[in-house]
């Protein structure tokens, strides 16, 4: 279990101590499973945003403040500047962005925006202090590992799914079919191309991550232009986990015209450094669209983040569970739309 929230007493204070000024106000910007953010007003100057995080056993701050060092070390300025960290207290101050959240009214161009600033990410790979990131949060560099990594999501959800006929109908029926399909694509391709689906992906191939990216964790400026925060997850990973996590995302919702032009674009860019990308893409798309379908039913499972935080928003946890499993089944039918082998016959 994580501490509680810090209140806006404390964010002042600490606030006031890391800024070396003093803050005048702390407003509550966000809530989220994941951390809590205050718009602090300063007694000179502009406003910052102090973050508090959970202490879950990952070090949450670390990874989000040296990637953001990182960035802004390198003239990135769409992503906020850290400016201190106090560990002890599990907070970090940042710069502060003003703007709407981007997921509330979708524009056209957003896809190209995402796309923009991934491509402009990867032309830091080689840049100074880049070999040192770690790796992404749930970073894969394996067929073999995604496979893994959903055999271990859905062996969890099927256990929960014993008292949820519907999920468990949804489960066997639906999604696990065309799973199957697609791992036996997957292997039988590799096999035909003489490529072990259980090596790593060679660091020359991998990109820059920020892992958890999309409209969900993006703030559209007066100007139009989004600026991107939350970069807990951030790293190294498989460029094409990278591209479908963007495009699949639900906390994004991505229509469909704007997801196939943010993956044209990616493909685009990936596929000049690694003449296999496509390949990888056309047999692993489905695979993380699989672990996307079941993050989506995370809520089914009694002790998760997601299901307690469904619970706290009141009302009839089972009607929100059911919203959970339609958005589950939306999703996995917009994968399979992408490849018809995928629909058993």
């Amino acid at each position: 279990m994580s501490e509680p929230d810090i209140s806006a007493p404390d964010a002042i204070a600490i606030g006031s101590r890391l800024a070396g000024t003093r803050v005048t106000a702390a407003q509550p910007a966000r809530s989220g499973s994941n951390n809590r953010v205050f718009r602090l007003e300063m007694a000179e100057g502009p406003p910052l945003a102090l973050k508090h995080y959970p202490s879950d056993g990952r070090d949450r701050l670390g990874q989000e403040y040296d990637a953001l060092s990182f960035l802004s070390g390198h003239g990135i300025t769409s992503t906020p500047r850290p400016i201190a960290k106090d560990v002890d207290a599990n907070c970090a101050l940042y710069q502060w962005f003003d703007g709407e959240a981007a997921v509330l009214r979708p524009q056209a161009g957003d896809a190209d925006q995402l796309a923009d600033f991934l491509i402009e990410l990867q032309k830091l790979r080689d840049a100074e202090g880049a070999q040192t990131l770690r790796n992404a949060s749930a970073a894969i560099f394996s067929p073999e590992e995604t496979i893994a990594q959903y055999e271990q999501r859905l062996d969890g959800l099927r256990r929960a799914s014993n008292d949820h006929p519907d999920l468990r109908a949804f489960i066997d029926g639906s999604l696990v079919p065309s799973t199957d399909i697609a791992i036996r694509q997957l292997r039988r391709r590799y096999a035909e191309l003489g490529r072990d689906p259980a090596a790593d992906l060679a660091p020359a191939h991998r990109a820059l991550s920020p892992s958890d990216f999309g409209l969900h964790n993006a703030l559209r400026g007066e100007d139009g232009r989004l600026r991107f925060i939350d970069f807990e997850y951030f790293g190294w990973d498989d460029p094409v986990k990278l591209l479908s996590d963007t495009a699949i995302h639900p906390g994004s919702d991505l229509p469909a015209n704007d997801a196939n032009r943010l993956i044209e674009r990616l493909t685009q860019a990936f596929s000049a450094r690694d003449d296999a990308f496509a390949v990888r893409r056309d047999v692993l798309y489905p695979l993380f669209g699989a672990i996307w379908c079941l993050i989506v039913l995370n809520a089914y499972l009694p002790e998760s983040r997601s299901r307690r935080a469904l619970a706290a928003q009141g009302g009839d946890l089972t009607v929100r569970l059911a919203g959970q499993l339609d958005k589950a089944r939306r999703l996995h039918q917009t994968i399979c739309q992408r490849d018809p082998d995928l629909t058993p016959r």
